[in-house]
């Protein structure tokens, strides 16, 4: 597993519970997808995506954090996705996320820690009055 490094998305409480868990895992393995774990949140299912509650959320900038997964094992690539992945994901973009989010967030490589499994981070962010 990479070195995970603190980014400050996540609350120290979540970090601490992240980390442990990290490191008991092959995040490189592909059939480790904890995105899909039976004790996850489903909060909506689709053709070929799921989203789910993330277990390990960004809270400490957003209220909401949400995981989309692809439903099929695949490492996270975007040129292996199939033309009607691509064509769902659009139109969830253009339809469902914006009524529901405010970011799509993709951790690119050098900041990914489950490479072993294409996901993007779904998030409506914290906001104060000025």
């Amino acid at each position: 597993m990479a070195n995970i490094t603190r980014t400050f998305l996540r609350s120290d409480a979540t970090m601490t519970r992240y980390m442990e868990t990290m490191k008991h895992r092959d995040v490189n393995n592909i059939q480790y997808n904890p995105f899909t774990d039976q004790d996850r949140k489903i909060i909506n299912e689709f053709n070929y995506w799921i989203i789910v509650e993330n277990g390990f959320p960004y809270d400490a900038i957003a209220t909401t954090s949400h995981i989309l997964s692809l439903k099929r094992e695949m490492p996270f690539d975007w040129e292996l996705l199939t033309a009607e992945e691509r064509a769902e994901l659009d139109l969830l973009k253009k339809t469902y996320f914006k009524e529901y989010y405010d970011v799509v967030h993709e951790n690119l490589p050098k900041a990914q820690t489950i490479p072993g499994h294409f996901h993007l981070h779904l998030l409506v962010l914290r906001r104060e009055e000025i």
